[in-house]
């Protein structure tokens, strides 16, 4: 039985890599048009080079005006935009069509660059996600000498949180009674635990070891480190 052939999913891919696509297209279009010239076949070279500026400048005109519009700023992007069609008028103009190729090479290495910047937004936003999943959704206080759980939000300046051992720290927050160490891995990239006693600081979203602690609420949660 002969293997089946899988096709790559393409809307799935123009969904999640819109920008590298565009700059993959783009690059070709860039390359075509070079190829083009080189051969002598200025016609069909002004014919490929605008669609290498279109796909590969849409997101950043659109962007450029869009700030220009609501900002009255004018951004890096327009300013590109107005350089490479600058470069594509002069090269009109004077008949040097390489500098059509300019224009598009700009355009490229900035559709490139929003590629890039789109995907370390991404693995930005994945991290951030990644430390709120930390965080709890409760604590434990003590309240008129009563041991309550109660919601995050409820959290006040002032409140005695009690950490007992392998539990997470809700809130930032100052020791008060106690001794244990704490990971902060998630928080500082330290591999080793840290030792915590009266007066030390505590971070939300770390993990204590094997003491017990009482907390004193020094901030509002919202404002607390992984905030």
């Amino acid at each position: 039985m002969s293997p089946k052939i899988r096709f790559p999913n393409f809307p799935a891919l123009f969904k999640n890599h819109p920008d590298a696509i565009a700059s993959a297209i783009c690059a070709l279009f860039v390359l075509l048009g070079w190829l083009a010239l080189n051969a002598g076949w200025i016609g069909g070279a002004l014919l490929i080079l605008p669609i290498a500026y279109v796909v590969g400048g849409f997101d950043s005109a659109r962007d450029g005006l869009t700030t220009l519009w609501k900002e009255r700023e004018l951004d890096v992007d327009l300013l590109m935009i107005v350089a490479a069609l600058g470069a594509a008028t002069l090269g009109l103009w004077q008949r040097d069509y390489y500098q059509i190729i300019d224009g598009a090479v700009l355009i490229l290495i900035f559709a490139i660059s929003g590629a890039l910047e789109g995907y370390a937004m991404q693995r930005t936003e994945r991290s951030i996600r990644g430390l709120m999943s930390l965080t709890s959704d409760t604590a434990r206080v003590m309240r008129l000498g009563i041991e309550q759980i109660v919601p995050i939000s409820d959290l006040k300046i002032g409140d005695l949180v009690i950490l007992k051992p392998g539990e997470l720290v809700p809130t930032d927050g100052l020791v008060i009674e106690g001794f244990s160490t704490l990971n902060q891995a998630s928080i500082t990239g330290e591999s080793m635990p840290v030792e915590k006693t009266v007066g030390d600081e505590v971070f939300a979203g770390t993990i204590n070891g094997y003491g017990a602690l009482r907390i004193k609420i020094h901030q509002p949660p919202e404002s607390s480190l992984i905030h």
